[in-house]
């Protein structure tokens, strides 16, 4: 790596769940990392604990260690199939409860960094086809084709059990190159696989995206998926005023309106001064709060099956008509009819 690259990678975390998941594969592949975790300070309170983060530098050593006393050249591939919803944190059951598997993609996007902070993942149409692209600035890193290997891998297992069928992607582009046998790629896609493309990329075709998962639940998904989001924000709040006061919103949004003071005293300021620094961010709690709401009204009407007016209570309206009033400012159509017509003003 380069002297950025490697002083960014040094500042890095991933999530404890993800260490779960690399520690189980380890296992299953006959290696017990025990006594690498305590040479390198992990204790059982963070591995226990849902929002512990592990430094990248750590993981990165574990992973090491698994892939070299494992013997196991396709290490990352083999972990991939072990994936299970609790090696996914609070994605796991939001994903399983989702309606379809393009829903279930939907918070698998944003979420990819709260897992491991090693990668992004975006997407991109390419006529009908689904390209979800996963990219890092460490692909020289010699543990890189383990962890591209292990997330596909685990997307693709994990897309289908959720879908209760036996669905392929179209094709697998992998940066790293191909193995002498690529046998256990073929077993495990069952698709073409090229290897020493310019990106890693899963190929999916629009067709799968809106079939029905198996245990889709709509009560247990907007528990699950308010979890997600708030993750999400929690994540990109770490170091940043307006993401926290945005956090804090979220929060606060079932018990009524919030109110900046508490929010002020939650953060450790004076509410003045809480006030002062969102005027530099040009902007103020009143907008933050009308943003929260928007889009949290926008998830709910698609993404749940709750009244419109349950909606406009559970956003702080003191009625219906409130909301409605509100919501035709921000996009001309009334809640019902943004709604009815798939989230299209």
């Amino acid at each position: 790596m380069s002297n950025v690259a490697s002083a960014r990678f040094g500042s890095l975390t991933v999530a404890s769940f993800w260490i779960e998941y690399l520690l189980d594969a380890a296992l299953h592949a006959g290696v017990d990392l025990s006594e690498a975790l305590i040479r390198l300070g992990v204790t059982e309170e963070d591995l226990e604990s849902p929002a512990a983060r592990i430094p990248l530098s750590v993981e990165n050593r574990l992973l090491e260690h698994a892939v070299a006393r494992s013997g196991d050249p396709l290490f990352g591939l083999h972990m991939g199939e072990g994936i299970r919803p609790r090696f996914m944190g609070e994605l796991g059951y939001a994903s399983m409860s989702s309606a379809t598997l393009r829903d279930a993609i939907e918070l698998m996007i944003p979420f990819t960094r709260v897992t491991s902070e090693f990668a992004e993942l975006r997407f991109e149409w390419r006529g009908r086809d689904l390209w979800l692209i996963w990219e890092t600035p460490f692909e020289d890193l010699p543990t890189c084709p383990h962890r591209v290997d292990a997330f596909f891998t685990g997307a693709v297992v994990f897309g289908r059990w959720i879908l209760g069928a036996e669905r392929d992607p179209l094709a697998l582009h992998l940066r790293h190159g191909a193995p002498a046998d690529d046998g256990e790629y073929r077993r495990v896609f069952r698709c073409p696989v090229h290897f020493r493309q310019p990106v890693n990329a899963l190929v999916l075709d629009e067709a799968v995206l809106d079939l029905p998962l198996r245990d889709a639940d709509p009560e247990v998904h907007r528990l699950a998926r308010s979890r997600v989001q708030r993750a999400v924000t929690r994540h990109r709040a770490r170091d940043n005023l307006l993401e926290q006061v945005r956090l804090e919103i979220q929060r606060r949004l079932v018990d009524g309106v919030p109110q900046l003071e508490p929010i002020a005293d939650r953060l450790g300021v004076k509410p003045w001064t809480l006030r002062r620094r969102l005027r530099a961010e040009h902007t103020d709690f009143s907008t933050l709060l009308e943003d929260e709401r928007r889009r949290l009204a926008c998830d709910w009407l698609l993404h749940s099956d709750r009244s419109v007016n349950q909606i406009a209570l559970d956003l702080g309206y003191s009625e219906q008509s409130a909301f409605n009033r509100a919501f035709k400012r921000w996009f001309g159509v009334t809640p019902l009819g943004y709604r009815e017509g798939g989230g299209a003003p």
